[in-house]
């Protein structure tokens, strides 16, 4: 019975018993390969910019509160986190000629230009409260976007290959293209900023390029990726059309009752909310504590992401010869010691040591990122060895809402920290004069909170113990018996 969604004849995806596509090869292979690269370059790339420059927008650009800013970056966080388990168990289930997740990423890919446009391009309503209603809006619709895009696009990589080594090669493709959107998304903006000034115009102008890549990248991966393997649920017309939502609480059980899965998520909490409020104070950070410009923030990001992608293939040798485990939390350890670093930097700080600190952070990302997910992808392949099921777009929902909750976590105590701290607004675009209480909390910002984070994410690590080769035995039973 053929599965092709190409095929006119073909019963319909979704509806044939749960047996793994055989993975092409050749061209195929690559084109797969690719596609798995563009579309953690779309959704990082719009995920960046808000996450480096949004929370600096709305305090220096919009004159919105520290606190207000933190909390409204908390609330559609946690919308967009719990639409996450919603999206994935949908995804699970659709049934449409192009499969069951292009359709998502699609709609991905037009959403989240349009949140970034909205977002900043956010005109001057002469009103703090209209301001705040505004961009909440348009952040709900970036993050909807953010959640089309990366719970289909993961599990399309969980659910295209049966081998585990050849699912690590596929994160490693999805690494470099998280770099490659990671350096679009930071660096390119804060260049742009460099050189139009922190204006709103300027503003607009990094959206609309930033919002033309995400689209362009995901209408490319959607191209590339129509002939992936893809895995069939379980499931009736009559289960799909009725409600398609309708087994996500027992879902959320299920996750949690997969152990390797749910040490990993707490890993990944802690692992989140010290790169997301690293990344957020770091635009505080060189320009309030180092007097430096937004060039310098951008040259930081660009030399963060070449060295993640250069440093990617050491990182694929040595988790074939350590461990995936043990890579993990080497790359932690590294990058919470180049955030303590910063507790060491002043005002005029050189240039080089700039630059060092985002070698060895970049390299330590790409650790981070390429383990986590290879790890995470064991984990949910587990769950068929355990369950005989398919839910890969379940658990890569899970994935997303603790992704969202950890961020929304770290944005707002930011926020809140900032303004507890006495972090003064501006609507000129410009940081307004701090004082010394608002400084020392953008340096534990960029410095001691995300090394605390990461030795949190080390600790939990301690307690993964699912044995690769043991669930590649596994995995072949099951397959054996589907």
């Amino acid at each position: 019975m053929t599965s092709n969604i190409s095929d006119a004849g073909a019963v319909p995806l979704g509806l044939e018993t749960p047996q793994e596509l055989a993975a092409p090869a050749g061209s195929k292979t690559w084109r797969i390969r690719f596609g798995s690269l563009l579309i953690p370059l779309a959704h990082a790339a719009g995920q960046n910019v808000v996450t480096v420059l949004g929370l600096r927008f709305m305090t220096d650009s919009l004159a919105i509160s520290a606190g207000a800013a933190g909390l409204i970056f908390a609330l559609v966080k946690i919308y967009d986190g719990f639409l996450d388990p919603a999206i994935g168990a949908w995804s699970d289930r659709a049934m449409t000629r192009w499969g069951r997740r292009l359709p998502f990423l699609f709609a991905g890919g037009l959403a989240m230009p349009l949140g970034l446009a909205l977002l900043f391009g956010a005109p001057d309503f002469g009103s703090i409260l209209l301001a705040q209603v505004f961009v909440t809006l348009a952040l709900a619709i970036h993050a909807s976007g953010y959640t089309l895009l990366t719970i289909p696009g993961f599990a399309m990589v969980v659910e295209s290959s049966s081998d585990p080594h050849e699912r690590t090669r596929l994160m490693a493709w999805r690494t470099y293209g998280n770099a490659i959107g990671t350096l679009i998304g930071s660096t390119l903006p804060a260049w742009l900023l460099g050189m139009t000034g922190p204006t709103r115009g300027g503003h607009l102008l990094l959206a609309v390029v930033v919002g033309v890549v995400v689209f362009m990248a995901t209408l490319l991966a959607v191209r590339m990726l129509r002939d992936a393997p893809r895995t069939q649920p379980r499931v009736s017309v009559a289960a799909v059309r009725r409600n398609p939502l309708s087994a996500l609480g027992h879902q959320v059980k299920l996750a949690w009752d997969n152990r390797p899965f749910r040490i990993l998520a707490i890993a990944h909490v802690f692992l989140l909310f010290g790169t997301a409020i690293g990344s957020a104070a770091l635009a505080y950070f060189t320009r309030i504590v180092l007097g430096l410009g937004d060039e310098v923030l951008g040259t930081y990001f660009m030399m963060a992401t070449v060295m993640m992608v250069l440093g990617m293939t050491v990182w694929v040798w040595l988790s074939g010869r350590v461990g995936k485990k043990a890579c993990y939390m080497g790359a932690l350890a590294l990058f919470g010691l180049v955030q303590l670093s910063w507790l060491l930097a002043s005002p005029g700080e050189s240039m080089v040591l700039v630059g060092v600190r985002g070698l060895a952070s970049g390299f330590a990302g790409g650790g981070m990122i390429l383990c986590a997910y290879a790890l995470l992808s064991d984990a949910v392949r587990y769950d068929y060895v355990q369950s005989g099921e398919r839910r890969e777009g379940a658990f890569a929902g899970f994935t997303t809402l603790f992704d969202k909750l950890s961020s929304a976590a770290a944005l707002a105590a930011m926020g809140v920290f900032l303004g507890a701290m006495g972090y003064v607004p501006s609507a000129s675009g410009q940081a307004a004069q701090q004082g010394e209480r608002a400084v020392m909390a953008i340096m534990l910002c960029e410095s001691a909170v995300p090394a605390l984070a990461m030795l949190g994410a080390i600790v939990a690590l301690c307690f993964y113990k699912l044995d690769p080769a043991q669930l590649e035995a596994l995995e072949i039973g099951q397959d054996a018996k589907a």
